[in-house]
């Protein structure tokens, strides 16, 4: 029988949010049982700044969208109610209190992130707080075994029970290249939920 509840966390901008966001998520979430996840979109990413976002309403919006045909799927606005730039580890500490020591704590991250994690604000405090499972965005197994071993290195942590891997596919396109393509009329049917697509039309979001 299963000790407390097993719950995942998924930061980004959803600017917008796309089928890579929660297609390989939802296999994540049945791949390792979890019971809810909790979509975080933050007001201000540490690491886009300077890039001028979408307004959190039209992204609130689409990604409540996004998330409605997954009855396991929430969205916290916790970072939005922040009013500040907001780091990952402030979240899941914030996150963690409400648990119970038996509940387990995931933070999910595209593979892409998680080798960049070594140079996020507290990497290791995040690492110690909660287990990772990282999802596909192209990047080689190579590539990810030498990151964590290198991350076990410099924090002098052991990670091996502690960072997961989904068994989802890649799905190569990102919220970047959906913006550059709604720009210039391309085709983005496969790439987002239908309605997802008609309220950025609808709200004439990503026009030039």
């Amino acid at each position: 029988m299963k000790k407390g509840n097993r719950i995942g966390v998924m930061g980004g901008t959803f600017d917008p949010p796309h089928l890579a966001h929660t297609i390989p998520v939802e296999i994540a979430a049945k791949e390792f049982d979890l019971d809810t996840v909790s979509f975080v979109p933050a007001l201000i990413p540490p690491h886009k700044q300077s890039k001028e976002q979408t307004d959190p309403f039209h992204r609130m919006a689409m990604l409540a969208l996004a998330v409605k045909p997954y009855p396991s799927f929430r969205i916290s606005t916790l970072e939005l109610m922040r009013r500040d730039v907001s780091f990952t580890v402030q979240t899941i500490k914030e996150i963690k209190k409400t648990l119970t020591e038996q509940d387990r704590l995931y933070f999910i991250l595209g593979s892409d992130s998680f080798l960049e994690l070594s140079f996020w604000y507290g990497p290791r405090e995040l690492l110690q707080l909660c287990e990772l499972i990282i999802i596909n965005r192209g990047n080689g197994t190579d590539e990810l075994k030498n990151n964590l071993a290198q991350l076990e290195n410099n924090f002098q942590l052991d990670l091996q029970q502690k960072v997961h891997t989904a068994s989802s596919r890649f799905l190569p396109f990102s919220s970047t290249q959906i913006r550059e393509f709604l720009r210039s009329g391309k085709d983005v049917s496969g790439m987002l939920m239908p309605e997802v697509e008609s309220y950025i039309h609808k709200h004439s979001l990503y026009r030039r």
